[in-house]
Order: C-alpha cells, then structure tokens, then sequence
C-alpha cells in the first residue's frame, strides 16, 4: 500500500466535505441544518433498516447528546419510532416509519431540485465531467468495506 497516495487521497475527500456543504448544502436552500440532519438518519435507517442510536450517530459523526434530541423530535414527527432488539430487549433500536419514508422521498425530491438548480449554472462540459467523475467517485468509495 502506497501511505502518500492513501494520505494524499483522504487529504482530498475531506476537502470535498465544506466545498458540498457550501456549494450543495449553503444557507437559504429549501433545507435547513436540521432537516438535513434528519434526512441523513432516515436515509440511513431506509438503507440499513432498524439501528441503535449511537450506531447511527457513529456513522453520521454526530453526538450522543445531539443524535438523542434529534431522534426525540424524529419520534414526536412520527418519522421514526423506538423498537426493542428482537435478539436482546434490553437493547432498543431506530426504525424508519412510513410517515418517515414518506418525508425521505419529499426532502429528496426538494434539495434534488435545489442540486438541479445550482448546477444549471454550469456548461455541458462541466456537466460530463461531474457526471463522469462522480460515478467513479462513487465506484471506487463502494469498493472501501463499509465501518460499523
């Protein structure tokens, strides 16, 4: 394994995360911080079903003080509900409701939109090139074994 080239390309994608929180995610879209938050969540129990909650904010990188309010407030919009563990009551998961599942595809479909907006600033040219490069993106990060 090449370290400078594995440091090189973990130096790149972390300067990829402010320029698409700047650039896709900025102030004034149609989605807020915290709703962008809990797309995350839902989109993360619609992809991997039922999880614990710091299973989650593991994932997500977001705090066990900030990832229990906010799947509080998931719960009070009816998005997700509390579930015990099939193999082990004492443990109780995250899982996506209907009303959830119903809000994922309606947020998408919003900052959809919004990407589909600010990108229509952008020639034919760039277009190929962001289509290009991030389909390789995107197959090269699915051969890297998913974290627990």
């Amino acid at each position: 394994m090449d370290d400078e080239l594995v440091d090189r390309a973990s130096e790149l994608l972390l300067s990829l995360i402010p320029l698409y929180h700047n650039t896709i995610l900025k102030h004034g879209n149609v989605i807020s911080g915290i709703q962008a938050a809990q797309f995350r969540v839902l989109h993360v129990l619609s992809m991997h079903g039922m999880q614990r909650m710091s299973g989650i904010g593991r994932r997500l990188y977001i705090s066990k003080p900030y990832m229990t309010a906010l799947v509080d407030s998931m719960i009070e919009n009816g998005y997700v509900r509390r579930q015990p563990d099939p193999k082990d009551r004492r443990v109780i998961r995250i899982v996506i409701t209907g009303k959830g599942r119903s809000r994922l595809s309606t947020m998408a479909a919003l900052m959809k939109n919004d990407i589909s907006r600010d990108l229509s600033s952008l020639n034919s040219n760039d277009l190929e090139l962001l289509c290009r490069s991030l389909t390789d993106l995107r197959a090269v990060l699915e051969k890297i074994p998913e974290g627990k």
